[in-house]
Order: C-alpha cells, then sequence, then structure tokens
C-alpha cells in the first residue's frame, strides 16, 4: 500500500506594495518559529535593494529571509526557475521543524508554487521569442496583444496589456505548443501539490489610504538612496530584454538619465507607476481562490490586526501542534 505523503503547510502573506507585508510576516514568524520565503520577482535581484523595498536587517529582526539578492540582474530568470527554487527551501524549512511563511507580492509566483502549476519544458523556443520581442521593439505591444487575444481569448483577458513579458511569454507558448497559455492554469487542478496552502492578502478599505502609502515610501527611497542606486544599475544593466530592467522604480529614472526628463517628472512616474501596480496586484488576488482579505484600515491598531491574522492561522492549522509561541 501507497503511504500517502503528508503536505507542507505554507501560509501565505500576499498584498500589493506598501501594504506592510514585511512587519506583519516578521511578527508572525518570530511567534510562530518560521522563516520567511519571498515570493516578489523583483527582490530576486543582487544590487536592487532599495528600489525593490527589500527588508533591512533591522526589518529582519533576526528572522531568517529566503530568496532575496541571489541573481544577478542580467541573467534569465522565469516562474518555473523560482518555483524549483522555493521548493527546495521550503523543503529544507520543513526538515529542521520549522513552519514556512511565504510573504510577497508578485501573485503568479505564489499561484504557481502552491497550486503546482506545471510547466511545460518544451514550450520554449529562443527564436520565437526573439522574433516576438523583436516585433515589440518595432511595433508596440498593441499588435502582440491583439494577437494574444486572437489564439486565446482566456489567457489574454488574465494578462494585463502592459505586461510586455507575460504577453510575450504567452504568445511563444501558444506558438510552440499549438495550445491557449491558459490550459496550463486549468491543468494545475489535475496535478496535486505538495503543499497545503492558504493566503492572506492585506487590503484597504480606503484605496487612497494605499496610494499615500506608496507616495510616503517613494519619498523615502529617495531619502535613502534609490537615486544612485538606479544610475548604478542603468549604467550596468540599463538595457531592454531583460526582465530586471521593468523594475519599477529604476526604469522610469532612465529617462532623467539621459536628460530627457527632469527629476521631480521621474518621481511623480514612480510614484504612478506604483499605484497603478499595486491597482493590478489587488485585481490579480481578488480572482484568487481560498483568500482571507484582511483590510488593514478595518482596525483600530497593528495588536488588533496581529490578533486577526492569528486568529486565522489557529483556523488553518498553519503551525504544528496549533500553538504559537514567541522565540
Amino acid at each position: 500500500m501507497t503511504e500517502v505523503q503528508e503536505k507542507i503547510k505554507v501560509f501565505a502573506v500576499c498584498g500589493p506594495t506598501a501594504s506592510g507585508k514585511t512587519s506583519l510576516s516578521v511578527t508572525l514568524a518570530k511567534k510562530l518559529h518560521a522563516e520567511v520565503v519571498s515570493c516578489d520577482s523583483m527582490q530576486i535581484y543582487r544590487g536592487m535593494e532599495i528600489g525593490t523595498a527589500k527588508p533591512t536587517a533591522d526589518e529582519m529582526q533576526g528572522v531568517p529571509h529566503h530568496l532575496m539578492g541571489f541573481q544577478d540582474p542580467a541573467e534569465p530568470f522565469s516562474v518555473s526557475d523560482y518555483v524549483a527554487l522555493a521548493g527546495k527551501v521550503i523543503e529544507d524549512i520543513h526538515a529542521r521543524g520549522k513552519n514556512v511563511l511565504l510573504v510577497g507580492g508578485t501573485g503568479l509566483y505564489a499561484r504557481s508554487l502552491l497550486k503546482a502549476v506545471p510547466f511545460t519544458e518544451n514550450s520554449r523556443d529562443d527564436e520565437i521569442r526573439g522574433n516576438l520581442e523583436a516585433e515589440f521593439a518595432a511595433d508596440g505591444i498593441e499588435p502582440l496583444y491583439a494577437r494574444l487575444k486572437e489564439l486565446d481569448p482566456e489567457g489574454a483577458e488574465g494578462i494585463h496589456p502592459n505586461n510586455t513579458r507575460r504577453v510575450i511569454r504567452a504568445l511563444e507558448y501558444c506558438m510552440v505548443t499549438g495550445e491557449p497559455f491558459s490550459k496550463q492554469a486549468k491543468d494545475s487542478k489535475a496535478v496535486e501539490s505538495p503543499y497545503d496552502g492558504k493566503m492572506l492578502v492585506l487590503s484597504f478599505r480606503d484605496r487612497e489610504t494605499l496610494y499615500g502609502r506608496i507616495n510616503l515610501r517613494v519619498e523615502q527611497m529617495f531619502a535613502d538612496g534609490l537615486l544612485k542606486e538606479a544610475e548604478d544599475y542603468f549604467k550596468r544593466y540599463g538595457t531592454p530584454g531583460q526582465t530586471s530592467v521593468q523594475a519599477i522604480g529604476y526604469k522610469e529614472l532612465f529617462p532623467y538619465f539621459r536628460g530627457e526628463v527632469s527629476l521631480e517628472e521621474a518621481v511623480e512616474a514612480i510614484k504612478r507607476e506604483s499605484r497603478r501596480y499595486a491597482k493590478r496586484q489587488i485585481t490579480w488576488f481578488k480572482r484568487e481562490e481560498q483568500v482571507e482579505f484582511l483590510p488593514i484600515d478595518a482596525f483600530p491598531s497593528r495588536q488588533a490586526l496581529l490578533e486577526e491574522a492569528m486568529s486565522l492561522l489557529g483556523k488553518w492549522g498553519v503551525w504544528k501542534g496549533g500553538n504559537a509561541c514567541e522565540q
């Protein structure tokens, strides 16, 4: 008789940028003897600490954080790469008797990991991808997105037209496999995930409150040295075609470094794009299943928010033995 392997419990703290994920997750990790596994597609890169809002050593408060700052910004990194690496890290944490907190705002990473979305190894073709990237450089994203809507209307609906990398990847998949890109998500339902995953999404009843936090964060980033960090990146990596070059907080400063806009205009562009990104993140998480939303501005204090999060953890049985304790 085949022994059924127990699933690893993974509790995810997700949400839009500047929603307070780091602060809450560190507090939870200390209470639950957990380690944090990042699910942020830009915090993986080295040398991009300020603009991607990587937690500082002080903010981590001694809690181990994984999958941050390990990837060269010039090297490609895919969702399947992330799932493979995160899986190894989670197995190691679990083997050491610790709990796992998945923390970040990249919904695609979280979904692909927790729901075991399959990645077809033969769905890539460098020549096709190169041709698609050349078309984008020549004509922009609109013709490519229109083609994706023809090939895979359902898949196109789940990808924002401004997400160039995802549009090109979806088209590549359709052209190589002859199947709709959205089929991956459907196939994933037939694949057994090794994780018992639950997701808590931080949100706001008043969207303007979140936008105000975003604006303040951008200003703090510049006070912390974002301008120099972005200039260093621009001099070394600032060329089209790299995933890391799409990071908000960097690409908006490139026109300033080229003398095309003022610094004030670049700062406002970062704030604007950050707010738009937060809106897209919220839309993404609203489409997810088995998600609990926690509106931060509905609680009178941080302690009340923490208590509600702990209550959900208890209901979900995230930690071993059912009891949380301080480290």
